[in-house]
């Protein structure tokens, strides 16, 4: 299976794309049938002995071989396809920051959050308010019940263990919600109920708090990056939340519901590569598993809608960032 309809095919329809997407080799830092040297490069050229190479120069100046060989379309194909991986990373953190921006701008226009009531106003509010007890109820226990079923949808998901997580995060959302509730129904600010509660609580909650916070940064160092793994001369392929693995008997890609445990342990790095599988195999890239998941990505980002005054549609080439570009990956 060849690379898409409107893909570059050689090294030439490739800088004659990006030239015409308006994507400077100086900015973007891709750098198409120039052999950069320097820091902080992706490229692509011929070498002498006509083998097709496509690198990647990270931070230190390392460089990292992507491929080399005399499949041109195929070399192309994957600079290519790195550079649209970018630009969905460019749209998200423009986006991110032009959300800051206009949160930061909305928030100097707005009134006070809170006023002041004298005695009688105030008992007055927190009775109305404390009829709408039971409904308060109900929000908390949903708040146990949905984030217990986001966790688990994110466990199989990832294809990992969460157990930790599972046990903790709930909990602590449902006080959280609590804290909110409770400081609603008491006509208070949050912070203005923190400060009521006694040290000895504030301290549990701060405690617990950081806890949580901990166990859910450990459950994120295990997310496996997308891409090529090999254990045992057997070849898998990560591709968004699915795995897929190579079948030598018959030559082609399947997807594969279980994977052995070495891949989404704290040691995945150990396998993503192919070097523990012998012989040869068909690429991955051209199958239509990564066709279909290339275009549901681009999909995505192309159709995510925002409901603020910011969005992808206003983001150009003009708004690149290559200082945002992951420089200390090897691809």
């Amino acid at each position: 299976m060849t690379p898409g309809y409107d893909e570059p095919k050689t090294i030439e329809e490739l800088r004659t794309w990006f030239r015409e997407h308006g994507y400077e080799p100086a900015v973007t830092r891709f750098f198409i049938g120039v052999d950069v040297r320097s820091p902080k490069a992706f490229g692509i050229y011929r070498d002498e002995l006509g083998d097709y190479i496509v690198y990647k120069n990270k931070a230190d100046g390392t460089r990292v071989i992507r491929y080399q060989g005399d499949d041109q379309a195929f070399a192309v194909h994957e600079l290519y396809q790195r550079f649209q991986q970018e630009i969905i990373n460019q749209q998200t953190r423009w986006t991110a920051n032009k959300k800051a921006k206009w949160n930061a701008d909305n928030e100097r226009m707005s009134s006070p959050a809170f006023d002041v009531y004298d005695l009688y106003e105030l008992k007055k509010l927190r009775n109305e308010r404390s009829r709408k007890l039971p409904l308060i109820i109900v929000l908390v226990v949903l708040s146990f019940i949905l984030t217990l079923k986001v966790i688990l949808k994110l466990q199989t998901t990832l294809n990992k263990d969460l157990s930790l997580l599972i046990a903790i995060a709930p909990l602590m959302v449902m006080v959280l919600v609590m804290l909110f509730s409770i400081s609603w129904l008491n006509v208070m600010k949050v912070t203005d109920f923190i400060e009521s509660l006694s040290k000895k609580v504030k301290l549990r909650l701060s405690v617990a708090l950081i806890f949580c916070v901990f166990v859910i940064a450990m459950s994120q160092t295990n997310v496996q990056d997308n891409g090529y793994y090999s254990i045992n001369n057997h070849l898998y392929y990560r591709a968004g939340s699915n795995w897929y693995r190579y079948d030598d008997s018959d030559h082609d890609w399947e997807r594969s519901y279980t994977v052995p445990s070495q891949l989404t342990s704290s040691t995945w790095r150990n396998y993503n590569n192919t070097e523990s599988h012998h012989g040869s195999y068909e690429s991955f890239e051209r199958t239509s598993y990564y066709n279909d998941w290339s275009a549901d990505r681009r999909s995505y980002s192309e159709n995510r809608d925002d409901d603020n005054d910011y969005d992808h549609d206003s983001w150009s080439s003009n708004d690149w960032d290559s200082g945002s570009t992951d420089w200390n990956s090897d691809w």
